[in-house]
Parts: C-alpha cells; sequence; structure tokens
C-alpha cells in the first residue's frame, strides 16, 4: 500500500472549545467529522499527523492574535474527543507536531517526517489528507508548502473551518485553483 498520511491542523482547545483564547463555533462543528476522519485512517493503516501550534509567552504572533496556545497549558492541548480516539497508538503511525508559525513546515521536522527532505530515511506519501483550522491561515499555508512540494494534497471541506467565512471560501478556491489541491 502506498503511503497516505491524514494532518490535523490545530484542532486544540484554545481554538476548538467555548472557553478557549481563540475559540469560534465553527471549529466545533467540523470535531466529529474530523474525529471520523482520524478513526478511519487508523484503522486503515494510514498515519495521522496532528499539528499543535505552541508558542512561549513572549511570541511575536500576539502582536497579531491575542495569546493563545502556550506551551504546557490547557488551551494548547489536542482536543478531548481526538486525544480518545488516538488512545494508545504510537509512533510513527501518529505523531504531534509542535509548530509556532502558520506553515507546519516552518522549522519543525515535517519535511523529514513525509520524506520530503532531501536523504529522508521516509518515503514520501502519495497522498497527504488536510483536516483542520483556520482554513485561510495555518491550513492554507501548509497547503501551500505541500503543493511546493509537489505532494499530491486532498483538503476536506467539510472537516476545514475558519472564523471568517469569506477568508474560508477564497482560501479553498485558492488551495483548488492556484495550488492543485483536490477539494472534497
Amino acid at each position: 500500500m502506498e503511503r497516505q498520511v491524514l494532518l490535523v491542523i490545530d484542532m486544540q482547545n484554545d481554538f476548538v472549545d467555548p472557553r478557549g483564547a481563540l475559540s469560534f463555533p465553527q471549529a466545533r462543528e467540523i470535531a466529529s467529522f474530523i474525529r471520523d476522519k482520524v478513526k478511519g485512517a487508523l484503522e486503515g493503516g494510514k498515519e495521522v499527523i496532528f499539528t499543535l501550534d505552541t508558542h512561549a509567552p513572549d511570541d511575536a504572533e500576539f502582536k497579531k492574535f491575542p495569546p493563545h496556545c502556550l506551551e504546557g497549558s490547557w488551551g494548547q492541548e489536542l482536543i478531548p474527543e481526538l486525544r480518545e480516539v488516538v488512545g494508545e497508538v504510537g509512533e510513527p503511525r501518529v505523531r504531534f507536531l509542535k509548530k509556532n508559525r502558520y506553515s507546519a513546515f516552518y522549522n519543525t521536522p515535517l519535511d523529514q517526517w513525509l520524506g520530503t527532505a532531501p536523504g529522508s530515511p521516509d518515503p514520501r506519501p502519495a497522498l497527504v489528507e488536510v483536516v483542520g483550522v483556520c482554513t485561510n491561515i495555518c491550513v492554507f499555508f501548509t497547503v501551500e508548502e505541500l503543493a511546493n512540494r509537489d505532494v499530491p494534497v486532498k483538503v476536506y471541506r467539510q472537516g476545514v473551518a475558519s472564523f471568517d467565512p469569506e477568508a474560508h471560501r477564497f482560501a479553498l478556491e485558492q488551495m483548488a485553483k492556484v495550488l492543485g489541491a483536490e477539494i472534497v
């Protein structure tokens, strides 16, 4: 079987839980779809990579957004419904990637994990499926990086959300028309 990876972007308490620092209702609406995708991926032998937005208290991003996803905080944790599905499954089938910028590739080992870095021992995936938040920010910039590496991408419309409906629609359109992602 060719390698396939499900990339789950930033489904963390601070974005999804109503008490979260940057929570928005649309993130909660996609949580059950993502839970089902993760469960199906694991049952089907696929790998799942969860990105975790992770910041230090003095992070420069807090000039643009209120403080969120502080390292070690409740807000930085993966939402409970996804933690339950993952259970005891460990590496290499389930990995957690801390990131502190919009793209999941910036200053992270994602290139190594996906086999897109020169000399990486892992094979390149035949497909990376993407779900998570926010469509027009972290999802978009990560899909853009996958496109730059010529990795086939499928984005699930039911599995991505943004606090900005217009930017959400625009990002989906750009991922399809400009980046060549399959939007289903």
